[in-house]
């Protein structure tokens, strides 16, 4: 009768989910370019075989799973990965882009704790640059299945990752996908240039959207940061409370599904009015709001990757700034939002040492061992923060445009081009703040302190 009653509580959950899905797709039409062709907008699932996974002996399903998409065959178990995919198409049926479109398809992977309708208002509009957009739910996480994390082999930042690497490496090829360009958010930004360590072959373009774990921080460094920040002692204890909770896998859905409905929905309510204020439609906040509680109080999965990946305060125990100079893709551009709290210091010291690497090997002149050395990109979206995807969207597609190649020219708002940024001292040599510089060339002092120099100027 428990298990009845759980498995009825969690499908009604999900029934709940799909229809705050629903809502966020009827809304994303409304963020699309009005004056281009039809749009095909499809949900679709694609299974997994658990086979793929770090897991341990292979088991057997038990009856939670199938409300989470997996079914168990007389073979292999398999899992589920949502996802959505907008194209855009002629009038004659033939899919078609308004301008200067990527060869290869725009696969987004999301957040800690979102889902893929977190793009509700960019999925449209990116079809002007790109065939196909598609934005994944990450397993583990949205309406893909929720394998136990216990479940893993170990408890390695390495068999963390390739829970969700190898699992996305299976959606990409049971669905064809020669090639994409790879966008993540936050910390599907981290797993994306882990998918990239592996895979580099699959990705032509990886664009990390205020990505985590970037910086390799000394804990010397860290302590002072944190002596600057927590400078009373509320802020103290707050913060080893919930350090104390990172430490031992307590998750923000942990507390979402322990605490009642009524309390966890006015703190998501709150957070939608609070955090977002360029979402000021009450029926906008309202589907937004359901499918952000919901979400988090679905069976805990992927959510468990996140202390075994990151330290507190969001630092990883593999830093992505020794990695990404070593991936074998030709173009990786970083997106911050111009109030980030993601520090663009890491994006900035990734330039510089990729900016070094070519110099010492053109010194040698060595063309070919050049081209291995990943191009790096810098940009900043105005107005938005680390929500830049929904705090500013019509610059935050700007922005993305822009970096997979488009003409600056072909962004109709001017005021949407994104902040170019540049370093131009290498890391161990600076000690000076960061300085922007708009087109006509006045400073702007930015508010945090870098370890790179910049330049900063607007695309034009």
């Amino acid at each position: 009768m428990f298990l009845w009653t759980t498995a009825a509580q969690v499908a009604l959950r999900m029934e709940t989910m799909h229809k705050a899905e629903a809502g966020l797709i009827a809304l994303a039409s409304h963020f699309g370019d009005r004056e281009a062709s039809n749009y095909k907008m499809e949900l679709f699932d694609t299974e997994i075989p658990a086979s793929v996974l770090p897991f341990k002996k292979s088991c057997k399903s038990y009856i939670g799973w199938n409300l989470f998409g997996s079914k168990e065959d007389e073979d292999e178990e398999q899992l589920t990965m949502h996802a959505i995919r907008v194209t855009q198409e002629k009038d004659n049926g033939s899919t078609s882009t308004t301008s200067q479109p990527s060869q290869y398809p725009l696969v987004i992977v999301h957040g800690y704790m979102n889902g893929a309708l977190y793009f509700y208002r960019n999925l449209v509009a990116l079809t002007r640059c790109f065939d196909t957009v598609i934005s994944v739910d990450l397993l583990g996480w949205g309406l893909s299945s929720r394998p136990s994390f216990d479940r893993l082999r170990d408890d390695s930042v390495e068999t963390a990752e390739d829970f969700f690497v190898e699992s996305l490496e299976s959606w990409r090829s049971t669905n064809k996908i020669e090639k994409m360009n790879l966008a993540g958010h936050s910390m599907g930004g981290y797993l994306s240039v882990a998918y990239c360590e592996k895979y580099p072959e699959r990705v032509d373009n990886l664009l990390l959207l205020s990505p985590a774990g970037v910086p390799d921080i000394t804990p010397e460094r860290r302590e002072e940061q944190k002596a600057r920040f927590y400078n009373s002692v509320p802020r103290k204890l707050v913060y080893g409370f919930f350090a104390g909770l990172w430490e031992n896998g307590y998750t923000p859905g942990s507390v979402m599904r322990a605490i009642p409905e009524s309390q966890g929905r006015y703190l998501v309510e709150g957070y939608v009015d609070k955090r977002l204020p360029s979402i000021r439609d009450p029926e906008e906040q309202a589907i937004l709001a359901e499918y952000m509680y919901t979400g988090s109080i679905l069976p805990g999965s992927g959510e468990y990757g996140l202390s075994r990946l990151l330290n507190p305060g969001a630092y990883a125990k593999k830093p992505l700034l020794h990695r990404i100079p070593k991936l074998g893709v030709r173009k990786i551009s970083f997106l911050y939002g111009e109030k980030d709290w993601m520090d663009i210091e890491g994006g900035l010291d990734v330039q510089t040492i990729c900016k070094e690497k070519r110099e010492g090997i053109n010194t040698n002149r060595n063309a070919t061992a050049t081209s291995s050395v990943p191009e790096i990109n810098v940009y900043q979206v105005r107005d938005a923060g680390h929500l830049l995807m929904l705090e500013n969207s019509s610059a935050f597609n700007a922005a993305l445009m822009v970096a997979a190649g488009l003409d600056p020219s072909k962004i109709r708002d001017a005021s949407d081009l994104p902040i170019v940024v540049t370093a131009t001292i290498a890391p161990a040599k600076a000690n000076t703040n960061l300085e922007a510089k708009s087109g006509n060339g006045k400073e702007l002092p930015l508010s945090s302190n870098s370890s790179s120099s910049g330049e900063i100027q607007v695309s034009a």
